[in-house]
């Protein structure tokens, strides 16, 4: 959500060293998911948490597929036997011990599919940090799986939260809070459902993003005049500024390889992209066009992934908000959800999907994305708004 955020400070960020490599020809594997025996239940999750993972397309029993999954669950567990149909191989059959947790059984289930079929590891098992809104005004701070279920508000404050980034170990989450009437960094630890604040110095303090070892944070303050990028220890002190401008700095990214922060700047005029180094120096100007450039966020694929580091940005044309990702070489955006006012862009940790707010009859609702394939998915809609999400890391 765009609108009180930037009366705050100004607008959101992006990176340098990012590179478009969405994987050409990319062909998902057809697979046929049969009802498994006592827990059909487990079927239904496994089912969507696969079309979820985009590298399958879901077949209904009977038709031709690639590969086979079926099963069976009782009190001691569930059994999964994934089979490809044309060798009558069986490439995963294992035994799971019952968590009392249908979801999750199903979840770590989908997870070993996609990384036995595919290579690649699967986000069944991550976490979506995002903003909960259940009335006009209120904005707490909330975490669900992925797939939109087993939502957790974790604020009551009655006051207005926004821009939630995790930890990379998945154990705390930075967020800015008007929890006392004016903008402060805190961070909420999620074992222990304590929260501490990491910056409340005069004026703004805003858009804290950890860097990819955790040590450093990331943010915007207004302390000593304009809103400025700044960095910190993670644990408290070291604050060191990085830009001196005379317009607005804001909502810092890490590149991955933790030595650039990307963020937007209005010193120009209109909101742009830029990025500095960490101990910083002069800056470097990303966008060109279109002329209104917000909310990057570099993905962090892992090794061995199959794509590469890329930028997503929200930007403004004709009028309405889109997704998109940032191509270094020629400076371009490419859409990538444009259908009406789609904002909030963060990455998945496989660094190919993508979950952003989108406005749905007058409501913000969350999508999830994969920039491979182009296609959308909105996730179950709770009572309220829900908006600014942040796809949590594997842990």
């Amino acid at each position: 959500m765009k609108n009180w955020f930037w009366l705050a400070i100004c607008l959101v960020a992006t990176g340098a060293q990012a590179q478009v490599d969405i994987k050409k020809n990319f062909v998902k594997k057809s697979v046929v998911v049969t009802s498994f025996t006592g827990g059909a239940n487990v079927s239904d999750v496994l089912k969507n948490d696969l079309r979820l993972s985009g590298s399958f397309d879901i077949k209904a029993a009977g038709e031709p597929a690639e590969y086979s999954v079926s099963g069976s669950a009782d009190a001691a567990g569930v059994k999964c036997f994934v089979t490809q149909t044309a060798t009558k191989a069986v490439v995963l059959g294992r035994a799971y011990a019952t968590t009392g947790n249908a979801r999750a059984t199903a979840h770590i289930i989908a997870d070993d599919i996609v990384q036995t079929v595919t290579g690649q590891r699967g986000i069944a098992q991550t976490k979506i940090a995002f903003i909960y809104s259940p009335k006009r005004g209120v904005k707490e701070l909330a975490v669900m799986d992925y797939d939109g279920f087993n939502v957790r508000v974790l604020t009551h404050d009655g006051r207005i939260s926004g821009h939630p980034r995790w930890s990379p170990d998945g154990r705390k989450i930075a967020y800015t809070s008007y929890w006392k009437g004016f903008p402060d960094v805190l961070e909420a630890d999620l074992a222990t459902n304590q929260r501490r604040v990491l910056a409340n110095f005069p004026g703004v303090n805003s858009g804290a993003d950890y860097s990819p070892d955790g040590q450093t944070i990331a943010l915007t303050l207004s302390k000593d005049g304009n809103p400025e990028l700044y960095t910190m220890n993670a644990g408290g002190g070291g604050l060191r500024r990085l830009t001196y401008t005379k317009g607005a700095e804001s909502s810092p990214t890490w590149s991955p390889d933790g030595q650039t922060i990307a963020y937007v700047s209005d010193d120009r005029g209109s909101p742009q992209i830029y990025t500095v180094n960490r101990s910083g120096g002069e800056p470097t100007r990303l966008t060109v066009s279109p002329a209104y450039n917000t909310e990057p966020e570099w993905s962090h694929p892992p090794a061995g992934a199959d794509v590469k580091p890329m930028l997503a940005v929200t930007s403004r044309v004709g009028g309405n908000f889109q997704v998109g990702v940032y191509d270094p070489g020629t400076q371009a955006i490419t859409p990538k959800a444009a259908d009406g006012d789609c904002t909030d862009p963060t990455w998945a940790p496989d660094g190919h999907h993508l979950v952003f707010a989108k406005i749905h009859g007058y409501q913000s609702r969350l999508y999830l994305l994969d920039v491979r394939t182009n296609e959308q998915v909105e996730l179950p809609a709770i009572a309220g708004e829900s908006s600014e999400p942040a796809w949590g890391s594997w842990h």
